[in-house]
């Protein structure tokens, strides 16, 4: 019998080694051992490392879907001016719809009410922003539901929209503005909150600042922004060229708007509110 048909014959006598019933194997080196372990460890960390990228990259994905996350500038670049021809402001809502509004419902509580009280599907949400011209200027959400700002040129069939004042920035000032809101918004608050953190506090802190009467105010705002983050290039920032809209005191004769009192009064009267008695969150 040869070698080989001894071995086949009695191959379960045999270890994986190819060593008798009564040999021993001759034992591993420790640092062969230590080596397949560290390429087995490397391997391990490599493959969860990868699996968890390709779970952050399907997060952002989805969300981005959803609409969440800064978007691009549509406001042409030039210089910014705050003491320009007199504009109207406005403002405007329109409902967020689809996958994404009904996404953004169910996060923010506000789902349940708003389909029991338009029998509607999918649920809307009512997005507040501020019209000024061609743009909107807004708060979004990003990836983490943090807020952001985002301006969009306006499709004013998608919008409703109300008068509320005056401004004399441009569009370039608009949105440097629109910066700062959300920078100090982000410093008091960075989470998105449907009560104290949303769209129409935004709405309400922009033009306050913005509004005709408010240049001291908005100058010493900016020029505190402008320190601490070094962005912003409002030419002239304390020159005022309209002192007599300051207020107070008005100059006789002179009749100012107040554009926040006419902007909140209307988001009071326009935008669907929680029933204390049947709201989400009496149910849970």
């Amino acid at each position: 019998m040869s070698a080989a048909e001894y071995y086949e014959a009695h191959a379960r006598e045999f270890g994986p080694d190819g060593t008798g019933p009564d040999e021993i194997a001759p034992e591993e080196p420790e640092s062969e051992k230590q080596s397949k372990r560290s390429k087995m460890n490397i391997l391990l960390n490599k493959g969860f490392s990868m699996g968890k990228d390709e779970l952050i990259k399907g997060k952002i994905a989805l969300q981005h879907s959803l609409g969440l996350g800064h978007k691009p500038n549509v406001v042409p670049e030039g210089e910014a001016d705050v003491s320009g021809d007199l504009r109207t402001v406005e403002i405007g809502w329109h409902p967020v719809a689809g996958f994404a509004g009904k996404w953004l419902a169910e996060k923010t509580g506000l789902g349940r009410m708003i389909t029991e009280k338009t029998n509607k599907y999918p649920d809307p949400t009512q997005h507040w922003a501020v019209l000024v011209g061609d743009y909107g200027h807004e708060l979004w959400m990003d990836e983490h539901l943090d807020v952001i700002y985002i301006n969009e040129k306006i499709n004013r069939e998608e919008w409703t929209t109300f008068e509320v004042g005056k401004t004399r920035f441009n569009d370039q000032a608009l949105r440097e503005t629109g910066e700062m809101v959300i920078h100090n918004m982000r410093q008091a608050r960075a989470a998105y909150n449907l009560i104290s953190n949303n769209c129409q506090n935004f709405a309400v802190n922009l033009l306050d600042v913005i509004q005709i009467g408010s240049h001291r105010n908005f100058a010493t705002a900016f020029a505190v922004y402008q320190r601490a983050t070094g962005k912003g290039a409002i030419k002239d920032l304390f020159v005022d060229h309209h002192p007599e809209e300051e207020a107070p005191p008005v100059r006789p004769g002179l009749t100012r708007i107040d554009t926040v009192h006419n902007a909140q009064q209307v988001m009071e009267e326009h935008t669907t509110k929680l029933d204390h008695h049947d709201s989400f969150f009496a149910s849970h």
